[in-house]
């Protein structure tokens, strides 16, 4: 079984894998551009983008602000159409939206701003079907909370392949893509726990997977961090990310010690407990890194076991749903092969009496009548 118990020997890992794609996706270049009339709410908003929480500082990012009537001109990864949610007259803003979209191939999004002045919803359900087919957002570029709700998850939506670089490039979305990571890297350890958990609930295979599981999982861990480091601002040199998260999620790497006790007692404890450890083992090391970047301070004891006795619960209702739909091991089936049956021998009817006789009889063994001539 793995003896790894210290964070240096996990980091180890990178060693195995390239990490430079992962690294190259979350540098690249990336333009959001945001259009409307004067007023709108467009430097407000390019301004809660740049705001950092944790370096309380800007991060110079570039950006395009336009005016409607430079729309067409822009090229851009993705086009913000802002609105004043106050306003109800929105036929330019309709006909700019109309001339994006005839050019094709525009990443776009509507964003209502100023929705919390809005006095009278019905301004805006008047609207809405002008911009069918079109991702819609509301909120105010004032407060981060209520971008929060709409604004930010439609924006990652729409850049769903470019999360890495969205986040680093642009602190607002941080908080969001990271949960994002952990969300999807604790889920990916669920699931492949339970793959493993159904193989070792069959003897006959005998495959050791409570070495294996150590190190796929850790792995899984250890790129979940990299991306984290990437998407929070780090520097793209693992190294760093070390030194800089080494006393953060140190504490975090101990759900492995249950994981291993567990491992072995697949058949009398059922899957649910391992793969719950797997998926909470995970978020948890996630959430302490997220607390640092939001605090810059290690998460407590008592807070991480706080988390990682919720990520348990929610790990354990994540087994229960993978073990409802995966599909139910089975041993081997073999089929032996038929063996010919010998062909029952035809019997002779005595013409007398009608008693069936052996194939081979002259006389009948009931009314001794000749069956056939001698």
């Amino acid at each position: 079984m793995s003896g790894w118990t210290d964070l240096g020997n996990i980091w180890t890992t990178f060693k195995e894998l390239d990490i430079r794609p992962i690294a190259d996706d979350a540098q690249r270049a990336i333009v959001l551009a945001f259009v409307g009339a004067s007023g709108v709410g467009k430097s407000t908003l390019i301004a809660a983008l740049r705001s950092d929480q944790h370096a309380r500082d800007l991060v110079i990012t570039p950006t395009i602000e336009a005016d409607l009537a430079d729309a067409a001109r822009i090229e851009a990864d993705l086009i913000v159409l802002m609105l004043d949610a106050t306003r109800g007259d929105v036929s330019i803003e309709a006909n700019v939206y109309r001339d994006l979209r005839k050019t094709g191939g525009r990443n776009l999004l509507i964003f209502y701003n100023k929705q919390d002045a809005l006095s009278d919803a019905s301004i805006l359900a008047s609207a809405m079907p002008m911009w069918t087919g079109t991702r819609v957002a509301f909120g105010s570029a004032r407060k981060p909370e209520s971008l929060a709700t709409e604004f930010i998850p439609r924006v990652i939506e729409a850049m769903r392949d470019q999360q890495l670089a969205l986040a680093r490039h642009y602190p607002l979305f941080r908080n969001a893509v990271a949960r994002n990571l952990i969300n999807d890297t604790a889920f990916a350890s669920a699931s492949y726990a339970i793959g493993t958990g159904f193989a070792e609930m069959i003897p006959a295979l005998n495959i050791p997977f409570n070495v294996t599981d150590m190190i796929v999982l850790t792995k899984n861990q250890a790129m979940m961090v990299y991306k984290l480091g990437l998407a929070l601002g780090l520097s793209t040199d693992w190294r760093e990310h070390l030194a800089e998260f080494g006393s953060v999620i140190g504490a975090g790497f101990l759900w492995r010690q249950a994981a291993r006790e567990l491992v072995g007692l697949i058949p009398v404890w059922g899957i649910v407990p391992k793969v719950a450890i797997a998926y909470a083992g995970t978020y948890a090391v996630g959430e302490a890194i997220v607390y640092w970047y939001h605090t810059g301070r290690k998460i407590s004891g008592k807070d991480l076991n706080a988390v990682y006795a919720s990520a348990i619960t929610q790990g354990k209702a994540v087994a229960r749903n993978l073990r409802a739909r995966a599909p139910r091991p089975s041993m081997p089936r073999f089929r032996l092969p038929r063996l010919a049956l010998p062909m029952p021998r035809a019997k002779i009817v005595c013409p007398n009496c009608g008693m069936q006789n052996p194939r081979d009889a002259t006389y009948c063994s009931q009314c001794v009548a000749q069956l056939r001539e001698s």
